[in-house]
């Protein structure tokens, strides 16, 4: 136990002087693959014609993990499309926890229950989507059952302690009213939860955007139920952002750098998944060179109020950095059950 806690004492010790003395990245997101077998109302990311083929090889994947962990970044998370689908999935994870990262992932938990026991055992944090309560989920995400698959998936975890599952919950439109439902369910299972609106990609999901009144009343409501208890794990700070829709200033474009699944480096992607600016292939990305360029000075200058999203993450680790990530290690003991990841 006490080796443990000295290996995670030296891991936030990276982490936060990363965070707050260099001023480099210290989350890696990467996509492994673009492809999703889900066709939901609320994403376009389904709609990419990418295959395996124009995916990054597990050596690919290696070395980039290797290049990056050597350049400050100490948490992974993966997202996309949709990472079950890759066959080598755990094997990523594998190589991940071998260099030292503590990982996550962002899924839909379809393929979940299939691939469990060979995927869960290699998380720290597992983030599963949910956009409604039963039937509504799966009608908003074209899937017949997923909702069943969510809930099995987040049980399956209880066989790996290590693992923390989390339920990310967006608020459209047609769920402002099923707040409850799902603050309750993570209650049943003994998970967090953290709510969120749906970002607008126009001329995709328009139609199911809630409007800002919509949003102050189901932000005034899950409020409401953190109070009486329930667990949900945004901050209050966080939380008031997203029902009044109030601006912010994001850390992300400083804290978190992205590789795409053809090995594409870039900072920040609109909620279509168009980069916000990118800095070329991996193999050719130097961290040290770019981290300390005036451009990068430049880019994370002008994304600080992009506001596009409003991921829990992204809303969270807002404003100051120091707050943000002394709040996550005294009140939710990040070293056991919390990372800030996303997607």
């Amino acid at each position: 136990m006490a080796k443990g806690l000295i290996k995670t004492l030296q891991w936030g010790v990276s982490l936060a002087r990363n965070a707050l003395i260099t001023g480099r990245p210290f989350l890696l997101y990467l996509k492994p693959t673009a492809r999703c077998n889900l066709r939901c109302d609320c994403c376009n990311r389904w709609q990419s014609e990418d295959g395996p083929a124009e995916e990054l090889t597990l050596e690919n994947i290696n070395q980039l993990l290797g290049k990056f962990w050597k350049a400050g970044c100490r948490v992974l998370t993966l997202w996309g499309g949709e990472p079950t689908l890759r066959s080598d999935l755990s094997d990523i994870l594998s190589a991940a926890k071998a260099i030292g990262f503590r990982t996550a992932m962002c899924t839909n938990s379809y393929l979940l229950p299939r691939h469990g026991e060979a995927i869960l055992p290699q998380l720290d944090v597992l983030l599963c989507s949910l956009d409604g309560y039963g039937s509504k989920h799966d009608e908003l995400r074209g899937t017949p059952g997923l909702f069943d698959r969510v809930v099995e998936s987040i049980e399956l975890c209880t066989a790996y302690p290590s693992c923390h599952p989390k339920i990310w919950a967006s608020i459209q439109r047609d769920t402002v009213d099923q707040v409850d439902d799902l603050a309750y369910l993570a209650q049943r299972l003994g998970v967090g939860i953290e709510f969120f609106p749906i970002s607008l990609i126009a001329g995709y999901n328009d139609e199911i955007v809630p409007p800002a009144g919509h949003l102050e009343t189901a932000f005034g409501r899950v409020i409401e139920l953190k109070r009486k208890g329930l667990p949900i794990t945004n901050p209050d700070r966080a939380l008031q952002i997203m029902r009044t829709g109030a601006s912010f200033s994001c850390n992300f474009p400083q804290i978190a750098i992205s590789v795409d699944h053809r090995g594409e480096v870039y900072t920040c992607e609109d909620p279509a998944g168009n980069q916000l600016h990118g800095w070329g292939d991996h193999q050719q990305f130097e961290p040290g060179e770019v981290f300390s360029s005036p451009e990068w000075r430049q880019v994370v200058t002008h994304l600080k109020q992009c506001n596009l999203c409003r991921l829990p993450c992204m809303v969270e680790l807002s404003g100051s950095i120091m707050r943000g990530l002394a709040s996550a290690f005294v009140s939710r003991k990040l070293w056991r059950s919390w990372l800030p990841s996303g997607g």
